[in-house]
């Protein structure tokens, strides 16, 4: 999912109208098209809920602007009221929309030092634990969009050399709730540019050039298990290692951040470890339930198991 601060009117927190409405100021004219604007919106609200189960009451104003503001040019609709008109009717361009609420910019192991202490630092701990428990890993890629982030760590896993070896190899859950991402997660194609801060020799071991584009290879895909999911919704997995939820909270109001914050930490393991994005942070009561282990990197530990 692949971002709402409190709206100017209604309830805190929650964007009751057009972010572009106006207060009026300028006359009856300016009153009457702020009124049918935000009837507009509320329009909106309720064919994107339908639509694809996203409720924008609970994201970030200045995201919604910059998505909605982006289709609505686009179609060339002059107006709010004009953008709703042809969405409703439009059944592709509901899904554009969709889309465009809810897909984030990937690529394979964007922000490497992230994913360098994930090698260096988090990987060594949770490898140690399945040593010496003997249970597989489980780790989850929320909003994991095309898939590059899931696959990103299932080259990591593999990098480790030691999932060619299990019987039962480790699984990477990833969820998105845009199910035309997942798609092409599933195929596992994609073009150079999401493979620019992937070293050489991993390209080569672990992708197929086909044409244009790159597979990702058998041995990396099987680790990797694709579902459509709304985070908001109840989690489907339980006794989870390592949680990768990576500028997912930043469309989030604070409330919803903490609501989300919280539902991660009780799918963790204890020790599990959680990730996210590099602009984002612990809020509500997930600052006493998890305990940090790389600030920078926003990485965050559920207290609990410890290797000896």
């Amino acid at each position: 999912m692949r971002r709402m601060r409190a709206g100017k009117a209604g309830t805190p927190g929650r964007a009751t109208g057009p972010p572009s409405a106006g207060s009026g100021a300028g006359g009856a004219g300016t009153g009457i098209q702020a009124l049918l604007e935000a009837e507009a919106f509320s329009g909106l609200r309720a064919v994107v809920l339908a639509a694809g189960g996203i409720d924008l009451d609970l994201y970030k104003e200045r995201f919604l602007l910059r998505r909605i503001t982006i289709r609505q040019r686009a179609c060339g609709a002059s107006t709010l009221r004009a953008y709703l008109k042809l969405v409703s009717q439009n059944p592709v361009e509901r899904g554009r929309l969709v889309r465009a609420l809810t897909i984030h910019v990937s690529q394979f192991f964007r922000n490497p030092s992230t994913f360098r202490a994930i090698q260096e630092v988090v990987l060594p701990v949770l490898l140690a634990r399945r040593q010496a428990g003997g249970r597989p890993l489980r780790l989850w890629s929320v909003g994991c969009a095309c898939g590059e982030e899931p696959y990103s760590l299932a080259i990591l896993l593999l990098e480790h050399g030691t999932e060619s070896q299990q019987t039962h190899p480790s699984t990477i859950y990833a969820t998105d709730i845009d199910p035309a991402s997942l798609h092409q997660a599933r195929e596992g194609r994609y073009p150079a540019t999401s493979l620019t801060t992937l070293p050489a020799p991993w390209r080569k071991r672990y992708f197929a050039r086909e044409g244009e584009r790159y597979r990702v290879g058998p041995e990396a895909r099987r680790l990797v298990f694709c579902k459509v999911h709304n985070i908001l919704e109840s989690v489907p997995f339980g006794r989870i290692d390592l949680i990768l939820c990576r500028n997912v909270l930043i469309y989030m109001s604070e409330a919803l951040q903490a609501r989300v914050l919280q539902v991660l930490h009780e799918a963790l393991n204890p020790g599990g470890f959680l990730v996210l994005g590099k602009v984002e942070g612990l809020t509500g009561p997930a600052r006493d339930l998890l305990e940090p282990v790389n600030v920078p990197e926003r990485i965050y530990r559920k207290p609990g198991w410890r290797p000896r």
